[in-house]
């Protein structure tokens, strides 16, 4: 049995006629008469009562109308939601973020305008460190990955979007946390606690190559993975740390910001997916952020 026997099936019986079915259905009348025969055939029963004028549904004829019927607004909504899907307008979008890239701007407010305009669509979000979310990517258990400083990768796809500044944090009863702003040179003499190189390579090196530049060479105490951990020692008065400027949005307790004048390095915030990851509703995700992101006219955002 056919979809396109079902459906000549419902056009004889709403015109009870074979010959006006068949310019409705724009094919030649035997050909629409044989399929009939085939489909009784196939079923075993008369569906139509053949009339010197036209055709009368059989009582079996009419119980597969009214279930006919029911299976073609079966396979219309089914279209309609395939048509949602390859849309975005349906199905899910998995995402991993850097958390201190949630808390304002860019992020949030996309998260906010994607749902918004896609209800339909299961959103699935996860905080990861970098290194756990393009893992991820590559093993499928993500379809976009918000973080910093992605390297360049042959199976990894990286949409720049924003940069974030990166500030110093300080116990604040640090003599630095009454500063406005201070140098890279006066923290010389300071304790600092950083990101392990393997948790976000690009920003380690940019910020050694000042240091080197500078002819400084920093006093490390400890280098952690998660800069909630690195925060963490800063607020118990073990030293101070570079950091992202979103942190100030949810600032520690017992630790103050302040600006780097001579750093001149930033986080860039990057949209990462597989290269052969083409879902609908990633499409719709991308395209928000980077109108969004348009909108700061790739200055950098000062959070």
């Amino acid at each position: 049995m056919e979809l396109r026997q079902i459906h000549y099936f419902v056009a004889i019986a709403e015109a009870e006629h074979f010959g006006r079915a068949a310019l409705r259905l724009r094919i030649a009348q035997p050909a629409l008469s044989r399929q009939m025969k085939l489909l009784e055939a196939e079923m075993g029963i008369d569906l139509f009562e053949r009339l010197p004028r036209g055709v009368r549904l059989t009582e079996a004829g009419r119980t597969f109308l009214n279930e006919t019927r029911g299976l073609q607004a079966q396979i219309a909504r089914a279209v309609d939601a395939a048509r949602a899907a390859a849309a975005g307008q349906h199905g899910a979008l998995r995402l991993g973020f850097i958390e201190a890239a949630a808390w304002q701007g860019l992020v949030p407010d996309a998260l906010r305008l994607f749902r918004a305009r896609f209800p339909g669509v299961e959103l699935t979000l996860a905080s990861m460190p970098t290194a756990d979310q393009l893992g991820a990517l590559r093993q499928g258990t993500l379809d976009g990955a918000l973080v910093y400083n992605p390297l360049p990768a042959e199976d990894l796809s990286a949409t720049p979007l924003v940069r974030h500044p990166v500030v110093l944090a300080v116990p604040v009863e640090s003599p630095l946390a009454a500063r406005a702003q201070v140098s890279l040179r006066d923290l010389v003499d300071y304790p600092l606690i950083g990101f392990q190189r393997r948790a976000s390579p690009r920003f380690f090196d940019d910020v050694h190559t000042r240091f080197r530049a500078l002819g400084i060479t920093p006093r490390y105490i400890a280098e952690l993975m998660v800069e909630t951990d690195i925060l963490a020692l800063v607020s118990a008065g073990a030293g101070i740390a570079l950091a992202n400027s979103c942190q100030k949005w949810r600032q520690p307790h017992g630790v103050r910001f302040v600006e780097v004048h001579d750093l001149g390095v930033s986080l860039e915030l990057s949209l990462v997916h597989a290269i052969d990851n083409r879902t609908p509703t990633l499409h719709q995700f991308a395209a928000i952020l980077s109108d969004l992101a348009g909108q700061t006219d790739g200055k950098l955002l000062q959070a």
